[in-house]
């Protein structure tokens, strides 16, 4: 049967309806119901029919005739069009407005939070946690060999591309849909601090973001951050250990699945690790977390020194001294320990 054949024919139907004195319980029907579930939220799953959504509708008291909602979508020519997709309905809607609602595809979105230096171990929970994706499957997703050649990340996984930020999604969404929409993220938020990805190679762009991820790690003040790049560069330009604390606490509580530690012993140096900046030179295998926008910007554009160590002096402010040569390094720490 065709499209207007259908159309004539609802109307054929509902001019019976309205001649057999029906007009008011049409009018009574369409219009919100007196009552509102107690669970407002509903789901339109891929491939239902107008018929499947308004049988459940009904059944789940949001509104009064799944018949009449069928005739109506079918008079509107949208029975096809309504959108798959995850909605609250948080009061009564009249049957037009819970059409219309559909159609529209204005799905309830959830808020999650990822904070900057967060792994992928620990961004796993927080979309578990909002009902976006389970860890599992995220953790799968995030990991994919697949993907990562589909999203040119030359790494077993995208730790390192999940850019830090407030993210919304439907409840339910595509493990991999988020990964993908985390990682174009990331690359948007280069491009908006100057960076053209497409200027380095992959191995030269997957280095970047390892450092950045470490400077991520080990900055505090958002202007010690290009400092703190620098002296990690003039330590690699010159073949000497980074020495970074960030990639001995990443050994301990990721790969070792230990509690972050409140400070690190000579015993957690010598850790057995290639992550472990103390006894391997050069970079990591791999970015120790997720590093945001001052991390990266920093390491694209690092300040200009010869400093080759930094050392906390004030813990709580998150200040650094920043020194040239050994000695006066071991000066500054011999001065930090008689001040604390």
């Amino acid at each position: 049967m065709s499209k207007l054949a259908t159309i004539i024919g609802s109307i054929l139907a509902l001019a019976l309806l309205l001649s057999a004195g029906a007009g008011g319980y049409i009018f009574y029907t369409i219009q919100a119901p007196d009552t509102h579930p107690e669970d407002t939220f509903f789901r339109v799953e891929a491939g239902d029919s107008v018929r499947a959504i308004a049988a459940r509708l009904e059944e789940e008291n949001f509104l009064r005739s799944s018949e009449l909602f069928v005739l109506y979508a079918r008079l509107m020519q949208t029975d096809g069009n309504l959108q798959t997709g995850f909605y609250q309905v948080p009061e009564p809607l009249s049957l037009p407005d819970l059409h219309d609602l559909l159609l529209r595809g204005e799905q309830y979105l959830v808020s999650v939070t990822i904070p900057e230096g967060y792994t992928l171990r620990r961004i796993a929970p927080l979309f578990e946690e909002a009902g976006i994706v389970s860890g599992e499957e995220f953790i799968r997703a995030a990991s994919s060999k697949a993907l990562m050649e589909e999203l040119d990340i030359p790494a077993e996984n995208a730790r390192g591309f999940l850019f830090p930020d407030t993210y919304r999604f439907a409840l339910d969404t595509p493990a991999e849909m988020v990964v993908r929409h985390m990682v174009s993220t990331f690359f948007a938020e280069l491009e908006a601090i100057g960076v053209d990805p497409t200027a380095f190679s992959r191995a030269e762009l997957y280095n970047k973001v390892i450092l950045a991820s470490i400077v991520e790690r080990e900055y505090r003040r958002p202007e010690e951050a290009p400092l703190i790049a620098s002296v990690f560069y003039n330590r690699l330009d010159i073949g000497m250990a980074l020495q970074s604390c960030a990639t001995v606490v990443y050994v301990l509580t990721e790969e070792r699945d230990r509690p972050h530690p409140q400070f690190i012993t000579y015993r957690d140096l010598e850790v057995s690790s290639p992550f472990n900046t103390y006894q391997h030179p050069g970079l990591p295998p791999a970015p120790i977390c997720n590093p945001g926008r001052v991390a990266l910007d920093s390491v694209f554009e690092p300040a200009e020194s010869d400093y080759l160590y930094f050392l906390v002096e004030d813990p709580e402010a998150g200040k650094h001294t920043f020194t040239r040569t050994l000695s006066d390094h071991n000066a500054a720490k011999r001065l930090y320990i008689k001040s604390n």
